[in-house]
């Protein structure tokens, strides 16, 4: 679904259904983590002020509810990791919605190596 929503190239995609990976990673998961972490609204309050609620203004349209293929993975938080070969260069773990890891940073980091 992803895939087709989005255009994003399947053969670039990495899919965890299994969550081997997040739970590897220590990635943050839970209702609390996801929906009543202090993290939230102020990763929400960043976002309005540096203008940044653009990505999500566009993709709001497009949203479809999703079942993940196990129930607590719809609590799942996720992160942005970049490689290159073993080495870890960037690393962010989202610790609640919303609270992503700042886009050009990691951008400067992967075109930098």
């Amino acid at each position: 679904m992803f895939v087709e929503v989005t255009g994003f190239p399947e053969t670039n995609l990495f899919v965890d259904p299994e969550n081997i990976t997040y739970t590897a990673l220590g990635l943050a998961k839970g209702v609390g983590q996801t929906f009543f972490s202090w993290d939230t609204p102020l990763a929400f309050k960043e976002r309005i002020e540096q203008g940044r609620m653009g990505d999500l203004a566009e993709i709001m349209p497009r949203w479809q509810p999703w079942v993940p293929p196990k129930q607590d993975q719809a609590f799942q938080q996720g992160g942005m990791l970049v490689f290159e070969g073993d080495k870890v260069l960037f690393s962010h773990k989202d610790p609640s919605t919303s609270a992503h890891a700042d886009l050009e940073e990691v951008k400067r980091v992967a075109l930098s190596s």
